[in-house]
């Protein structure tokens, strides 16, 4: 019986797949071969993806492209002076650095990399979180600490770090 992988983990190999070919010309079942992932599962991925403004695609017939999405500007974080001494410390123990903008390639391959890990999120009013960060979209983080779930807007967050 075959194996199939994780939507999270089908959501990073087709990210890869299109950093490294540029975009993908086929149909659903040879993107789920790829992909190891059911035909079935393919348009709710491709969706997530489009709606988190890392990809865009295109059906005509039965051949689907699909390529990642170009022309996301990037919105440099503001940061409290008290939180960037801390932030720059974290930074050279080896913690990665995720700048937050509403939306953007680099920052969903970024916190896509951190799923599952815990993170240090600073928000623009000069507070902080730690916690597990369980999943995200175009404009929320959703994170886990010892206080349960939290639904935390983007546009509130300033920085995130977290150990690779």
């Amino acid at each position: 019986m075959k194996r199939y992988k994780t939507l999270e983990d089908a959501q990073i190999e087709l990210i890869e797949l299109l950093e490294e070919e540029g975009q993908f010309r086929g149909t659903i079942e040879e993107l789920a071969e790829r992909l190891s992932v059911k035909p079935q599962d393919v348009k709710p991925l491709l969706n997530l993806l489009k709606s988190s403004g890392d990809i865009v695609y295109e059906e005509h017939g039965e051949e689907l492209i699909v390529a990642p999405a170009v022309g996301t500007a990037f919105i440099p974080p503001t940061l409290p002076e008290e939180h960037r001494k801390e932030v720059e410390e974290k930074v050279s123990r080896g913690y990665k650095l995720i700048a937050c903008s509403t939306m953007g390639g680099v920052q969903s391959r970024e916190l896509r990399s951190a799923l599952g890990k815990r993170v240090i999120v600073y928000f623009r009013n000069g507070s902080r979180i730690e916690a597990k960060l369980k999943g995200f979209d175009r404009f929320c983080l959703k994170l886990r600490n010892y206080m349960g779930n939290m639904l935390v807007y983007k546009h509130a967050v300033s920085t995130i770090v977290y150990k690779p």
